[in-house]
């Protein structure tokens, strides 16, 4: 099937058009079936997939290298009481001068004026950062997309491609604990870290708090999200909508009642500070505590994300590759940083290649020490999560917005973008080459 997509948009009496042609990939992709689309044959041929990988000392002792050695995600409950800002400033300026300095678009495929980039500077308020920041907390109290800068407008490195603002840093989810350590001069946004990301996030989507508020948004007990949305409400009779929390989301939990969990909900009150109020969700989109850590549960875990729609840094409440890995590894408690090329940089290592290493080599490490469930796959742009093997083909789950085929006028781009189940060898013959071609490394989680 081929899709001609049109693209127009008007303003006054002008109107621009772009046309692309991109195609619908098939039903089931190359080299799959409807059982390698199930959790159950994976872990049917799984050698021990009930063996604990780790266990929850062990899982908070990999937590802590991650933010302590490794340095790729932050221990937000051990933050000094006031930080340096001057390096938030060197920080915020670097952001704007690397923007600038990339040549991205507007939507229009128009180059931002230098009008644009000096509203940008004002917005950012750099003068307004003291010399030392104080530590104040905030609580997201909805799903709320974080940006490189406090502006709605989004950057294109191509005209029209609107799915991949790259102004989009990532999205936190309800319930999430920050750092608040600037705000802009409209006062209209926050420059906020969270434990595995910094970056602009609206103001109404976060609430300050004090640390005992913030506490038990670090403590047990707390429920972790199982399904890929779970709703929350805001009345025992789960009819009062207040929201959607993604896969591997926690909240503090209040009491198990039968068919629901009671939470802990922050809302954000008019003179912008917290106020705590029970929340309710389906006891089946829960689960109290994590998951134990074993390659059934991350698999099942994964399987539930099949098809998920995809979402550059979380647009639209997608997920894109290591979102994907992230929201699935935090249901049994693991922290991952939020970026692939940090990702990969975690847990043991398996392998690494240079650039050109035979495919069969690959494939043959793989399948004789990779584990399915807890390997993860890394190339430059992107990261999977290991199956197995079959037939003498590497497998992986993933979430990807399109792959290539050669054709006779050059590549055909087929979208997916959702969760899939392919192949390592999904683009062979493109002028990117296969998914195995540009595997460069695997690591086992734990």
């Amino acid at each position: 099937m081929l899709w001609v997509v049109l693209v127009c948009l008007c303003s006054g009496c002008a109107a621009h058009q772009r046309s692309a042609v991109l195609y619908s990939p098939p039903s089931l992709l190359p080299h799959t079936t409807p059982e390698t689309r199930a959790a159950g044959f994976w872990i049917s041929r799984h050698p021990d997939p009930d063996t604990a990988i780790l266990s929850p000392e062990e899982i908070q002792s990999f937590n802590r290298t991650i933010h302590e050695e490794l340095k790729l995600t932050k221990d937000l409950s051990a933050w000094p009481s006031a930080r340096s800002g001057g390096e938030l400033r060197v920080t915020l300026q670097k952001t704007l001068d690397d923007l600038q300095a990339r040549g991205l678009k507007l939507l229009d495929g128009k180059k931002p004026p230098a009008a644009y980039w000096s509203a940008a500077r004002e917005v950012v308020d750099l003068d307004a950062i003291s010399a030392e920041i104080p530590r104040h907390y905030g609580l997201v109290v909805r799903y709320a997309d974080q940006r490189f800068l406090p502006l709605e407008e989004g950057l294109y490195a191509k005209a029209y491609d609107e799915d991949f603002d790259e102004l989009q840093n990532s999205a936190l989810d309800t319930g999430t604990p920050v750092l608040v350590l600037h705000r802009s001069r409209d006062g209209q946004w926050l420059w906020v870290e969270s434990s595995s990301s910094a970056g602009w996030v609206k103001a109404k989507n976060v609430a300050l708090a004090t640390e005992d508020q913030i506490k038990p948004f670090w403590s047990t007990p707390f429920v972790v999200v199982t399904v890929p949305k779970g709703d929350i409400y805001l009345n025992r009779a789960m009819t009062s909508f207040a929201g959607s929390l993604q896969m591997g989301a926690r909240l503090p939990l209040m009491r198990l009642d039968g068919d629901f969990a009671e939470v802990t909900l922050p809302r954000r009150r008019g003179d912008g500070d917290v106020e705590l109020v029970p929340g309710f969700v389906a006891a089946g989109q829960i689960h109290e505590g994590y998951l134990p850590y074993t390659p059934r549960q991350v698999l099942l875990q994964a399987f539930k994300m099949l098809d998920q729609p995809y979402g550059w840094g979380g647009m639209y409440g997608g997920q894109d590759c290591s979102r994907f890995l992230q929201e699935v590894f935090a249901t049994v408690g693991i922290e991952l940083p939020r970026d692939s090329r940090d990702q990969i940089q975690v847990g043991t290592r398996l392998i690494e290649w240079d650039a050109g290493a035979p495919g069969a080599d690959k494939t043959l490490v793989l399948t004789d020490f990779a584990v399915g469930g807890i390997t993860i796959l890394g190339m430059k742009g992107h990261i999977l999560l290991y199956l197995g093997t079959l037939d003498g083909r590497v497998y992986a789950i993933h979430s990807v917005w399109a792959y290539r085929e050669p054709g006779p006028g050059g590549d055909k781009t087929f979208v997916l973008n959702r969760v899939v189940v392919s192949d390592l060898e999904l683009g062979e013959g493109s002028k990117r080459g296969s998914l195995l071609e540009r595997l460069n490394a695997a690591r086992i989680i734990k």
